[in-house]
């Protein structure tokens, strides 16, 4: 990866003001991987619908459908942002349920008469592995009972933190299947610099400035709790990968990744000897995208129109084949 040391250097920067900040204005009374709010937030949580992550959006061809899709964006992405490739599964007569991850989307405590950006805000810092894998879970469970009803295969197609889930559920539930996967950008491996965030997990509560394009952030920044979760995840995925990944799998990924390790990505595949999976590299169509980051590459704005055609073309090749 070819990025320039003033970013890594301004990422550092503001991480250290951040934890410098939470460490002033924090109360005495709240601890280290702890929050006053946080045991509140999960249990109004856990008294509202299930439903708040779920959004079913139906196949235009609704009498006889080609299989059930389970999309899952990224972290701190706008779930709506997954819409162009949802669009392209519909008009395919693939049936789609969109998961909005708790702190994404519809999906927080709507408890009492506090502002939304916040109310998500602070649902977003009471995330954990367990919670996140679970909503996964129920959601694929969901698509299951329709692939049963209808007699059709099942996919998945995830980006970045949401590819991973994905993968992580199908690795290590046994029940789990997936009849072919399409990945964007999944964050199995990611540069080593990221993992600097590290340093800053024993505060769950801090949210760290997001350097993602403001129309596809979902909040003004990613709680650490969220972070802890996302290094989790990885780790629960590489001690979970087994010969039942196996299945013929896309991946999309730009080769300058700010975020995800191509060569990473790469290494790992051909050491679980994944002889299903193909990568496929995007090429952004400068200086017509929209959108800079290398590691967003989810529509005609963030990619090019030319780019995103290939990439439609090679997902309905895959998915229908």
């Amino acid at each position: 990866m070819n990025i320039k040391p003033l970013t890594y250097i301004s990422f550092v920067l503001i991480l250290l003001f951040n934890l410098l900040h939470y460490g002033c204005s924090a109360g005495s009374e709240v601890q280290p991987g702890q929050s006053n709010n946080t045991k509140s937030i999960v249990d109004a949580q856990a008294k509202q619908s299930e439903d708040v992550s779920i959004e079913w959006v139906k196949a235009e061809t609704s009498d006889e459908i080609n299989g059930v899709a389970l999309v899952i964006h990224g972290l701190n992405l706008r779930p709506d942002k997954m819409k162009s490739i949802i669009a392209l599964l519909t008009e395919s007569g693939i049936d789609v349920l969109n998961l909005s991850l708790r702190g994404h989307g519809s999906n927080y405590s709507h408890e009492g008469n506090i502002d939304v950006k916040k109310a998500r805000l602070e649902s977003f810092k009471a995330v954990s592995y367990k919670l996140w894998i679970d909503e996964t879970y129920r959601a694929y469970q969901h698509i299951r009972k329709r692939g049963d009803e209808k007699n059709v295969s099942l996919f998945f197609v995830g980006f970045s933190l949401g590819g991973l889930l994905g993968a992580d559920l199908f690795a290590s539930f046994q029940d789990v299947r997936f009849d072919k996967m399409v990945l964007f950008a999944p964050a199995f491996k990611l540069h080593g610099i990221n993992y600097i965030a590290k340093l800053l997990s024993p505060f769950p509560q801090l949210v760290v400035p997001s350097f993602s394009s403001a129309p596809y952030r979902m909040n003004r920044g990613t709680p650490m709790a969220a972070y802890n979760t996302l290094f989790e995840t990885i780790k629960h995925f590489k001690k979970n990968m087994g010969p039942k990944l196996n299945i013929p799998t896309i991946i999309f990924i730009d080769k300058q990744d700010e975020l995800v390790s191509y060569r990473g990505l790469k290494r790992l595949v051909e050491k679980e000897k994944l002889d299903q999976w193909k990568f496929h590299l995007v090429q952004k169509e400068k200086p017509e995208i929209k959108v800079k980051m290398n590691h967003i590459i989810l529509d005609e704005e963030s990619v090019g129109k030319n780019m995103w055609n290939k990439i439609k073309n090679t997902i309905i090749s895959h998915l229908l084949s």
